[in-house]
């Protein structure tokens, strides 16, 4: 049973890449093309930035506090957010 769910979640992960992943390239490729911008910066640079834009927000929040657990946190949230990119 367990396997099952896990794979019906894989291929539904996997069918709604399939679905956004060509119609976000293309307005990757759109995007770089009226700004004036090589593609390769747009989705390696710029795009990785917009995706984490939330996460930098809520670490400057905790940050912010200086307590110890929200400066360990932030530290956490960073190194996260570095290696999932």
């Amino acid at each position: 049973l367990v396997f099952l769910k896990a794979g019906a979640l894989i291929f539904g992960g996997l069918a709604i890449v399939a679905t956004f992943a060509d119609p976000a390239v293309g307005a990757i490729g759109r995007f770089s093309d009226a700004a004036g911008f090589n593609p390769f910066y747009v989705a390696f640079i710029a795009t990785p930035f917009a995706s984490n834009a939330s996460e930098v927000v809520s670490s400057y929040l905790f940050a912010k506090k200086k307590r110890l657990r929200n400066i360990s946190l932030t530290y956490s949230q960073i190194y996260g957010a570095l290696t999932m990119n």
